[in-house]
């Protein structure tokens, strides 16, 4: 069917140089796939990062990033507004597909580091850009927490040092580390008397700047009261919640549900206002100090009645030893020098509503279906 038609040696010779060029072209002027990490933390988890690296992210249109987990504390990758209230289940979930056009709202669902993410959880997100623009992301469930893409016409030079760059050498990650491991010394157990003799004993229930680090520890690792004594634990990061938990005989409480619902035991108070040594008693959500009374508490104080020795954890942070101890002895007996959070404790380098607003919600521990 083709006798009609007669092509020249050098006719096809040039035509393959023709297409040869254009794939050359092509690939070279291609879109690129760049990656990017959500996070940080010193290897005991002690100082988390609340930070995207590198901050601000310069590709071309048709790129595409890929965002892994530098630290256990899971995040979210979310462009554009949710179509849902803060603190909706939803923020747990993906959404939006893989591509952003600038309009449309997109968002990875929880993703967990590599070594530490539950079965079936996504551990990276990748994201493709269609349009030339300047946008703002953020974690939905610490909503301080924002990083910025610049994309370019296709084509356009990206930035030199971006080829090189690697977070752990990015200043302001070392500085927010050292920033977060400086804060532990200043944590103080405070005391003060109450009108029938006993003290309540004041400590932190996490804290952080709001804006770079979170540390997930309380105030004191040890602590040891006598009978009739309180403790108070208070919340003072801005970016997180946490709860002060005692478990009922070790059983564990998941945060999240297999469908990815929060778990109401975990979220709720429990267990009234004194502790004899059993039971479970649970805070339920520590919110942010300054945080309206009628979304949730910021603190909370038990009463101990009874000497023992009880171990007290973060349902949602436990998993990155955000737990305590605290020694009850008799009415009478003397009081030890209480110690702190260890000196080695944070070195190295490395949802109600997310407000309920933030939630570092280390979600790893799951119940099983």
């Amino acid at each position: 069917m083709f006798s009609r038609f007669t092509v020249s040696p050098r006719a096809v010779a040039s035509s393959f140089l023709v297409v040869f060029a254009f794939l050359a072209t092509a690939l070279t002027a291609g879109a690129a796939s760049i990656t990017a990490s959500a996070g940080g933390a010193t290897p005991d988890q002690t100082v988390q990062l609340m930070q995207y690296f590198p901050g601000t992210l310069t590709i071309g249109v048709g790129d595409t990033v890929t965002w892994t987990m530098n630290a256990t504390e899971p995040h979210t990758i979310s462009f554009g507004k949710p179509p849902f209230p803060p603190g909706s289940d939803q923020a747990f979930a993906p959404a939006g597909g893989n591509s952003f056009d600038g309009t449309n709202f997109v968002n990875s669902g929880l993703l967990f580091a590599a070594n530490a993410a539950p079965p079936g959880a996504a551990t990276k997100f990748s994201l493709t850009f269609t349009q030339p623009g300047t946008f703002t992301y953020s974690c939905l469930i610490h909503p301080n927490m924002t990083g910025k893409v610049v994309v370019q016409p296709a084509g356009t030079a990206y930035p030199p040092s971006q080829a090189s760059y690697q977070a752990t050498n990015d200043p302001v990650y070392t500085a927010a580390i050292s920033a977060g491991q400086s804060s532990i010394a200043t944590q103080k157990v405070t005391t003060k008397k109450n009108p029938d003799g006993s003290t309540t004993y004041v400590m932190a229930a996490g804290w952080g700047d709001g804006k770079s680090y979170a540390v997930l520890r309380f105030g004191a690792n040890n602590l040891t009261i006598h009978a009739s004594d309180s403790v108070q634990w208070s919340q003072q990061d801005p970016n997180e919640v946490h709860t002060v938990t005692f478990l009922n005989n070790g059983q564990d409480v998941p945060f999240l549900l297999p469908n990815n619902t929060t778990n109401p035991v975990a979220v709720r108070p429990a267990g009234g206002t004194t502790y004899s040594g059993s039971g479970f008693f649970n805070s339920g959500l520590l919110l942010p100090v300054g945080t309206p009374p009628q979304v949730g508490p910021s603190s909370y104080t038990l009463k101990f009645d009874r000497p023992g020795t009880y171990n007290y954890l973060c349902i949602l942070h436990d998993d990155q030893g955000m737990k305590g101890t605290l020694t009850v002895l008799g009415a009478t007996a003397a009081l030890p020098r209480t110690g702190g959070i260890p000196e080695s404790a944070g070195l190295g380098v490395g949802l109600i509503g997310l407000l309920l607003v933030g939630s570092g919600l280390f979600l790893k521990r799951r119940a099983q279906a």
